[in-house]
């Protein structure tokens, strides 16, 4: 049945009583509901595979699209008015194209054929068209591909092409493929959709200084590679276009070259560690970090990433230190103790308590010995705490109940505070170092010395408080 004899068919069905009768609607069903279907289908909006005849919701919202982006109203149901419209458009779809000029449309969803491909294939190449395959079917994700290009290239975003916006993707095509003019200083060496070795080398560099993320060198210059380079571009007062000019290529070369050039002889604010930066160094932090409960990753990668920052910002946040995520060698020291500060000049009523928690890191692991208070024996609990406060020149009682007795309350612990818990009887029967992040570190009679968390459950229902000294 043609178009034509679908309107006549439908015509006999309308009253006279009003000019735009609906006709076909939710539950209709024959040949002119099928008929319908295929034609929604001719102009991209019935996208069900088959034309079945019923009148369903798949239908009703072909109609609706149809009726919107025609100026009708978007009942879903087909009346007169609406059918005549889509006649109009099946004939003038399938009507011999007359010449075109410079705004005629050559392409818009529900086009198919080798023009379409040949758009796919070229908006592919430039980065824009990124579905896996060449389809030969104009659908949202090339109209979404074509809207990006004239978005980017100063052009009506239509999301159809045109001769003009035509002729533009073949240029930039032509202009992406063809050898390289000798560059100017501002001549863009690498954008979006460009691929090979040059691509690789600023990946490498971008991952060393810390901007590319994704875990593999491509040689694709994606939008991942873009977002590496704007940030860069921002944190190194460039012009934030995502793509690399010479300038851009430069400041990269000259920043791994900065990094990864003998280090001068560092003063007291000299940086040793920041994002991107990658050794035994990084390990070493990583490794101090998690004794102390601070880098919860559970690998140590020697990669200086955002976690390790996070990781280290707490650190010197409870130390005191400017809290910046990078490792400099005041942060450096206070937490590796390449300079510890001498323990005969800890004061009996300061407590350094970084380094206590440095000290009680070093004995992690260390057994459980009834009465022991020395790391060549074991310790028990109270041991533990006896042994670390009188390295920092304080004097504690030697049980865990004479320990509670002389401390001060606190209503929530911090770093250093001893926690203390009603274990085998009435009253403290167990302590242990508060060491942050809700942790802390004890000598437990079936672990050694370990750490363990408040809010465990046996911990949690245990627990008497906190006291500071």
């Amino acid at each position: 049945m043609t178009i034509e004899r679908l309107r006549q068919a439908v015509s006999k069905q309308t009253t006279t009583t009003s000019s735009s009768p609906v006709t076909l609607k939710i539950g209709s069903r024959g040949s002119e509901v099928s008929e319908l279907q295929k034609n929604l289908k001719l102009l991209g909006y019935f996208t069900y595979p088959t034309a079945t005849g019923y009148y369903g919701t798949i239908t009703a919202d072909a109609v609706r699209r149809f009726q919107k982006d025609n100026g009708l109203p978007a009942t879903g149901s087909v009346d007169s008015t609406t059918l005549g419209r889509i006649a109009d458009a099946v004939k003038k779809k399938t009507a011999p194209p007359a010449k075109e000029n410079s705004s005629s449309v050559y392409l818009k969803i529900g086009t198919r054929g080798e023009k379409v491909k040949q758009v796919q294939t070229n908006l592919k190449q430039l980065g824009y068209f990124t579905y896996p395959e060449i389809t030969g079917y104009y659908g949202t994700i090339t109209a979404d591909a074509v809207r990006r290009f004239q978005k980017d290239n100063g052009l009506p975003v239509t999301g159809s092409v045109d001769s003009t916006t035509f002729g533009r993707i073949e240029d930039a095509v032509k202009k992406k493929t063809a050898s390289p003019a000798k560059e100017s200083s501002s001549s863009v060496y690498l954008k979006t959709g460009t691929r090979g070795e040059k691509v690789k080398q600023v990946q490498m560099n971008l991952k060393q200084l810390g901007y590319f993320t994704y875990p593999e060198i491509t040689g694709y210059y994606g939008t991942i590679t873009a977002d590496a380079v704007r940030r860069f571009q921002k944190d190194n007062g460039l012009p934030v276009i995502g793509s690399v000019d010479s300038t851009t290529f430069g400041r990269i070369e000259d920043a791994v070259k900065k990094k990864t050039a003998p280090p001068a002889e560092e003063n007291r604010t000299s940086i040793y560690l920041t994002i991107g930066t990658r050794g035994e160094e990084v390990k070493r932090v990583q490794t101090k970090l998690k004794q102390l409960g601070y880098f919860t990753y559970p690998e140590i990668t020697g990669y200086y990433g955002t976690i390790t920052a996070d990781a280290v910002r707490r650190f010197q946040k409870d130390a005191k230190l400017q809290a910046n995520g990078i490792v400099d060698s005041q942060t450096y020291e206070r937490l590796i103790g390449q300079a510890p500060a001498s323990k005969g000049q800890a004061s009996a009523s300061k407590l350094d308590v970084m380094e206590l928690i440095a000290d009680a890191a070093e004995l992690l692991g260390k057994p459980y010995v009834w009465g022991g208070e020395t790391p060549q024996v074991g310790f028990d609990c109270s041991g533990f705490i006896y042994y670390l406060f009188a390295q920092q020149g304080i004097s504690l009682p030697r049980t865990v109940a004479d320990i509670w007795n002389v401390g001060k309350p606190v209503s929530s612990p911090a770093v250093g505070d001893i926690v203390f818990f009603e274990t085998y009887k009435k009253g403290p029967s167990h302590a242990g170092i508060y060491i942050g992040n809700g942790q802390f570190i004890h000598s437990g009679s079936s672990t050694g010395v370990t750490i363990s968390r408040l809010d465990q459950t046996y911990w949690k229902q245990r627990y008497l408080g906190a006291k500071r000294y």
